[in-house]
């Protein structure tokens, strides 16, 4: 294996995300050019002035993928939705960006001879999968296989710092409400710090092995359930809430209330079924990417989360 000093020219879709300002920012640092593509240029804006860094706003389709890709080696793909309405196999949300959006993004990088292609999916993607999100992830993933390049496969567990929307989220549910009324609280969950996910995506960049596809599964140090993530969100945040393990019908039908509640989803039936899948690493230790210094919550989530 060998690791490259090389200036780097990549793609990021979703850049302008939770995982993806972060990650510009620090590949800026390495004095990367970077090419962000985006669905509404308006949500970059905390980027524009970041050196070397190109806004491409794209739509889903090869031609505009293509030449926004333009003149780059590598390609990040994070996009990533957790709502859809329902469908079959799955919703049509989930379809344009989990399927459809990797067949013209494969597509794209083909014609322009990209070398490497670095893909965030998800931890319990499988065919079979419960939920709908699981199965277009999956879905994403067999996808990728037509790349004529490099393919990196990274499932990590949910991903937590500032500004994301996890611990964010409890916390503030918790500063309207002194009762957290909640469902599958004894689902499973090995968090990850978004930093130390850039870090094996940054290791993803410089890799240069031979390999054709290479997956690894990316969780934190410690396992935990949602009752207790919960909870953490609360202590830490100062708005801690009495948490109310719901019986599943109950849960049932508290997500399918938030469903139809006009606005940002929150919860949906769709959540509940990913929530049956253990989001932690594999009994196969060789998928698991070894930190050197992975970070607990414990360590973090006091100073993000900290009551203002």
């Amino acid at each position: 294996m060998m690791l490259s000093n090389k200036k780097k020219s990549i793609a990021i879709l979703g850049g302008s995300g939770f995982i993806g300002k972060d990650l510009v920012g620090f590949l800026a640092k390495q004095n990367a050019y970077i090419n962000v593509l985006t669905t509404n240029k308006i949500n970059t804006r905390t980027l524009w002035t970041i050196p070397n860094v190109k806004i491409f706003q794209y739509q889903n389709n090869v031609e505009s993928i293509k030449k926004a890709i333009e003149n780059t080696e590598l390609v990040i793909n994070l996009v990533g939705i957790l709502h859809s309405k329902p469908g079959n196999p799955w919703g049509k949300e989930f379809d344009d960006a989990h399927v459809k959006l990797l067949k013209n993004l494969v597509d794209a990088s083909n014609k322009e001879k990209i070398k490497k292609i670095i893909h965030i999916s998800a931890l319990g993607v499988s065919k079979s999968a419960p939920s709908e999100y699981l199965r277009s992830k999956y879905a994403g993933e067999c996808i990728l296989q037509s790349f004529s390049g490099q393919i990196y496969l990274l499932r990590p567990s949910v991903v937590f710092g500032s500004g994301d929307s996890f611990l964010n989220l409890f916390a503030k549910l918790q500063r309207y409400s002194p009762i957290m009324p909640l469902a599958y609280t004894k689902a499973k969950f090995q968090p990850i710090y978004v930093q130390d996910l850039i870090e094996i995506i940054w290791y993803c960049i410089q890799r240069n092995d031979g390999h054709k596809e290479t997956i690894f599964e990316c969780v934190g140090p410690e396992v935990f359930t949602l009752y207790e993530i919960v909870k953490f969100a609360g202590i830490y945040s100062g708005y801690k809430a009495m948490v109310i393990p719901l019986p599943k019908f109950l849960g049932w039908l508290q997500a399918f209330t938030l469903e139809k509640i006009p606005g940002k989803t929150l919860m949906s039936r769709d959540n509940l079924r990913s929530l049956t899948v253990p989001s932690v690493a594999s009994e196969e230790k060789n998928l698991v990417f070894n930190l050197t210094n992975p970070t607990s919550i414990h360590k973090v989530a006091p100073k993000f989360l900290k009551k203002k």
